[in-house]
């Protein structure tokens, strides 16, 4: 494989080996963060089932940072391939892997279809979150405007 030009804002000396090494690299970094991204997710659903604001509140701060966090290894991911990829090329993970020999696409495939896994499992989370605490936010807001449902708080 011939080294491929940068990228603009790419690391201009990297070669094509060392632009794959930090691709792998990184999408291994990536499954740990996404599973930590889940038990903050796991964390942040059991605060809201405790009515646990304070707790919701740093789950919040800890999820933003996991994400954002996760957010630069994305473009940094996105530099790597663009780098490494023909100019006028569709920019994807599969384009990419395209370029490799058997055995090494059929590692970084299986890889990538992992961290697509996990991405998908805490989205899943992220919406029965959300779900939750609009759920929750919609009953306060009903019991506080007096529209809720006299018979919840009707005598026995």
């Amino acid at each position: 494989m011939a080294d491929a030009p940068a990228a603009p804002g790419a690391a201009p000396s990297l070669s094509t080996r060392q632009r794959w090494a930090a691709i792998a690299q990184g999408m291994q970094q990536d499954m740990t963060a996404y599973g930590h991204l889940c038990e903050l997710l796991h964390t942040q659903f059991h605060a809201a089932l405790r009515h646990d604001a304070e707790a919701m509140q740093e789950a919040a701060v800890q999820i933003t940072a996991q994400v954002q966090w996760l957010e630069g290894t994305r473009k940094e991911r996105g530099q790597h391939v663009r780098a490494l990829l023909p100019a006028g090329a569709p920019l994807s993970m599969e384009a990419a892997f395209a370029l490799l020999q058997a055995p090494l696409q059929q590692q970084l495939l299986g890889l990538w279809g992992q961290l697509e896994a996990q991405v998908q499992v805490c989205k899943a989370m992220n919406q029965r979150n959300c779900q939750l605490i609009m759920e929750q936010a919609e009953v306060m807001r009903a019991v506080i405007v007096g529209n809720a449902q006299p018979e919840i708080y009707a005598p026995l």
